[in-house]
């Protein structure tokens, strides 16, 4: 055996030594690595959790994790009955500050001042994708749809002042139960927008806060420590706007679509008339539009976004813009608002006494979050309240009139 063997062989024999040497030194810990404590069959081992899975003695492997939240799931804050009702009340408290006793009509609480009526065509298209086809784009038809244009603020101003901008579409001749239990026959579906994709709130305790506020005259209070708000609300009454049916609108809150939460939104086919006129008058929005639907028809393209990611895309904080470069709208339908006349007789008043609300709506369009939410209760008492003293019935529509 040549010199150089004998020497390995003694370097190998003294490092076994060394081993088990100090083996017997180990601490009495719990054991760093189980290599078959669970599957026995070592061909599966691997895919058992507990297989060379390394344990630290100090982590306590019971502790619980708080959980990420699943694709269109939703989560109650706490207190979300009390701050709902506080909400409403101070809805219907500032009503009856702006409508005293001989001052009617009583107006909605939100969008009071409508750009114009119109009909339409709602045309759901077709082969849509096996993920979009639930509820009114199961399969393509045509609803018959009216469509409701009107300024942001909670007060009627001149449209030169800053302003979003709503848009809300009601669907004729949808068949189904509908989640509203008091007109679960009526055959609508709502769909509402505003001018920009997010809310300006994040949750409903800010959103009650905010409430408290307006009543007491102090609402810059609120947006003097939300930097983030304050920048959304200011950007949704920035937006360009100079003719109503020419602008792009969002639903700003989430929505079922089938077992999917989505976002929807509806966007003018052509943009080239989104110019400001030679003159604005205080209603100079009504005229544009007015003027605009009455020599042609307009065309709006309807589309979906799909809920990707639960934590950057959440159901529960409409303030947070879901990315389209991550998950891009997917067009469902064409809207035609055919030529007409928005001064028709009687167009003026039909305006003013439609009921919109998300909960008009098929389950398979649930409306999601705690924004939604609240607008299940509210929505339905500001319209009770304004109806009774007005003295117009509710009444869901069944034909284009």
């Amino acid at each position: 055996m040549s010199k150089l063997i004998r020497i390995v062989l003694l370097v190998l024999a003294s490092g076994v030594i060394a081993l088990a040497l100090t083996l017997p030194s180990f601490p009495n810990q719990p054991r760093q690595i189980a290599p078959f404590d669970g599957a026995k069959d070592p061909i599966r081992a691997w895919q058992d959790k507990r297989f060379f899975h390394v344990k630290n003695p100090d982590t306590d492997d019971s502790a619980p994790k708080e959980a990420l939240p699943a694709l269109a799931q939703e989560s109650i804050e706490p207190g979300e009955k009390d701050l709902i009702d506080s909400i409403l009340n101070a809805s219907l408290a500032r009503l009856h500050t702006q409508f005293p006793p001989g001052t009617r009509p009583v107006l909605r609480d939100a969008h009071p001042k409508a750009h114009g009526l119109v009909h339409a065509e709602f045309i759901v298209l077709d082969n849509l994708p096996k993920e979009l086809r639930y509820g009114v784009f199961k399969t393509p038809r045509t609803f018959d749809a009216l469509i409701r244009f009107s300024a942001g603020n909670v007060e009627v101003q001149e449209d030169r002042v800053p302003q979003a901008a709503g848009m809300a579409i009601k669907l004729l001749g949808v068949e189904g139960k509908k989640l509203l239990e008091s007109e679960k026959d009526a055959k609508t579906q709502d769909f509402v927008m505003i001018n920009f994709p997010t809310f300006f709130i994040r949750n409903l305790k800010d959103y009650e806060l905010l409430h408290q506020q307006m009543l007491k005259g102090q609402i810059e209070k609120f947006f003097e420590t939300r930097p983030t708000e304050l920048k959304a609300v200011m950007s949704m009454r920035s937006q360009p706007l100079f003719n109503p049916v020419q602008i792009r609108y969002w639903s700003q809150t989430p929505y079922l679509l089938g077992p999917n939460a989505i976002k929807f939104s509806a966007a003018p086919i052509s943009r080239s008339t989104n110019r400001q006129p030679k003159t604005t008058g205080p209603d100079f929005l009504r005229e544009v539009m007015k003027k605009q639907v009455g020599s042609e028809d307009v065309y709006y393209e309807f589309a979906v976004q799909i809920q990707a990611n639960p934590t950057t895309m959440p159901v529960e904080d409409p303030l947070e813009l879901w990315d389209e470069m991550v998950s891009p709208f997917q067009q469902v339908a064409i809207i035609r608002i055919p030529k007409q006349d928005i001064d028709t007789k009687g167009r003026v008043e039909m305006a003013e006494n439609l009921a919109f609300t998300p909960w008009h709506s098929l389950p398979e369009h649930r409306p999601l979050g705690s924004m939604n939410r609240s607008r299940l209760l509210i929505y339905e008492k500001v319209s009770e309240f304004r109806r009774k003293m007005n003295n117009v019935p509710r009444k869901e529509p069944n034909e284009i009139p």
